[in-house]
């Protein structure tokens, strides 16, 4: 019996038969096995990357709502206060501030906010870190009433990568993909305009 196993270990046709067994065993992947898997990751990200921008679109929204909300209440109290949007602090009636961060900054470029630009001086809550949105504002013109303002319109304008070309003209000399506009008025209420909408 133990003589059988030995020769049966030394027969050379078993040999080749268990050489051919542990070639077929480790063999790699084959070329149509391979296009499967790389057609397989092509579509995840077909559909993760369009997901990812749209996420990194709505980040950077919840930054310009945030600063809004703060510029917002800033002027609110200054209306409520002093019963109209342009002071002394603030900008005469129909003048447009400065771009800020300044439109020689491509939207969506990371700048720095200037805190001393026109019409930015008092206003507090600037975004903070790179800013990759571009702000502005224009006083309303003067009630033919009571001579007050009593309306005043912030403007925003972005570039967001997979929002198409930068065709949108936000402002003289600055163009982008995405602008939002809301004319804010003294009572607290606004109109607004976004464009595109479907975030």
């Amino acid at each position: 019996m133990g003589g059988t196993g030995c020769c049966a270990l030394r027969d050379p046709a078993l040999r080749i038969l268990q050489m051919k067994r542990k070639v077929a065993s480790a063999r790699g992947f084959t070329m149509v096995e391979l296009m499967i898997v790389v057609s397989v990751i092509a579509m995840l990200a077909s559909i993760a990357i369009p997901g990812f921008q749209k996420l990194t679109a709505r980040s950077h929204r919840t930054e310009m709502f945030t600063s809004l909300s703060k510029f917002r209440l800033y002027f609110k109290n200054m209306h409520d206060s002093q019963g109209t949007f342009s002071t002394a602090q603030t900008l005469p009636p129909g003048t447009m501030s400065a771009v800020n961060p300044p439109a020689s900054n491509v939207p969506g470029q990371p700048a720095a906010w200037v805190p001393d630009a026109a019409g930015w001086l008092d206003v507090p809550g600037a975004p903070e870190g790179a800013v990759r949105m571009r702000y502005w504002y224009t006083m309303g013109a003067e009630d033919s009433g009571d001579h007050r303002v009593h309306d005043i319109t912030f403007q925003v304008c972005g570039s967001f990568p997979g929002f198409g070309p930068t065709t949108m003209t936000c402002t003289a000399g600055m163009q982008g993909n995405y602008i939002y506009s809301e004319t804010f008025h003294g009572n607290g209420t606004s109109d607004i305009v976004e464009l595109p909408y479907d975030f």
